[in-house]
């Protein structure tokens, strides 16, 4: 019996038909698919982070060393007659291993039929929020080494008598104290000593010119930021506090690292695919069931996850300005 074809009309039809029946019956496999699965890429490094240290990421259970170089002192002799040679033994410094820190965010959840009959996904809100928490510890972190750093070396500068801002002269001082460590000088400031940046031109004599740019390379200002860490809310940085700091392109010479190590993606999707991908930073989707002490509840919940080690190497590069 010859097979009936069928018209252009009866195929789309049919093909309409066939992509609702598939959507009905995989609907519920499309939401367990998210379970467990960690679906943020690997996330960029803040760029005042990527201005001050090096940065690099490191496989997972992959440890990290380093060591802290002394500061040689540049010597030469001039020959003379006798020829005689002096010798000065060296040896390598000790390497230390990176200490990472773990960072994990809240597990964020909603009801699942609050969820279905919301006007919008809010856990895609809370992915975002998760991605800024994790971005303002990190900025935090590195600055409050770079903070220790300066302190550590006496580098730590106020205005002078009579002034109440950071004016230029102050602005050269500094770079006094760092320059012969970097030729180029970086400037992260809080919002109050950001003000003083802004009104630098405005407040000097206005028949001498005033072009921060003329000391500073780049300049990074930071608003009044929070971040919570264990429950405390903290500032990003000081507002009446700034930084400079001294680096070098040619060399790649910045004070420090800042590390993220990769998350083996298998562990986390609680997998053995070895195709899974490692990421630097895991947005992780939890649910839809979830234990609440000894209540199961139908839910789904958001977390972040990511591991970073940070070190200062060179605390000569760093000065500190306080108000």
């Amino acid at each position: 019996m010859a097979k009936k074809e069928m018209t252009q009309e009866q195929m789309v039809a049919a093909q309409k038909e066939m992509k609702q029946i598939a959507f009905a019956a995989n609907r519920e496999e499309r939401v367990a698919m998210v379970i467990n699965q960690t679906y943020d890429v690997e996330y960029p490094i803040a760029d005042v982070i990527g201005a001050i240290m090096n940065t690099a990421s490191v496989d997972p259970f992959e440890p990290v060393y380093y060591f802290v170089p002394s500061l040689p002192i540049k010597k030469v002799y001039i020959l003379t007659t006798d020829c005689n040679v002096t010798h000065e033994q060296v040896t390598p410094g000790a390497r230390n291993l990176l200490e990472f820190t773990t960072l994990v965010t809240p597990d964020y959840w909603i009801c699942l039929h609050e969820l279905l009959q919301g006007a919008y996904n809010i856990l895609d809100v809370y992915a975002e929020v998760i991605q800024e928490a994790l971005n303002r510890y990190e900025i935090y972190a590195v600055l409050q080494l770079l903070d220790a750093a300066a302190v550590a070396q006496g580098n730590v500068f106020a205005p002078n008598s009579g002034v109440t801002a950071l004016d230029y002269p102050k602005l050269v001082e500094i770079k006094r104290a760092v320059r012969k460590y970097g030729m180029k000088l970086v400037l992260i400031s809080g919002a109050n000593v950001s003000d003083n940046v802004t009104l630098m031109q405005y407040d000097a004599n206005k028949f001498q010119p005033v072009n921060i740019k003329d000391v500073i390379d780049e300049w990074y200002p930071i608003e009044s930021l929070e971040v919570t860490i264990d429950g405390v809310a903290t500032p990003v940085i000081d507002p009446d506090v700034a930084y400079i700091v001294a680096v070098s392109d040619s060399k790649g010479n910045r004070p420090g690292y800042f590390i993220r190590r990769k998350i083996d993606g298998a562990v986390l999707s609680g997998i053995t695919d070895t195709t899974v991908v490692s990421k630097e930073r895991a947005v992780i989707v939890t649910g839809n069931m979830k234990p609440m002490g000894t209540v199961e509840k139908f839910a789904k919940g958001i977390a972040g996850f990511e591991q970073v080690g940070i070190v200062v190497m060179n605390p000569f590069t760093v000065a500190k300005f306080e108000l």
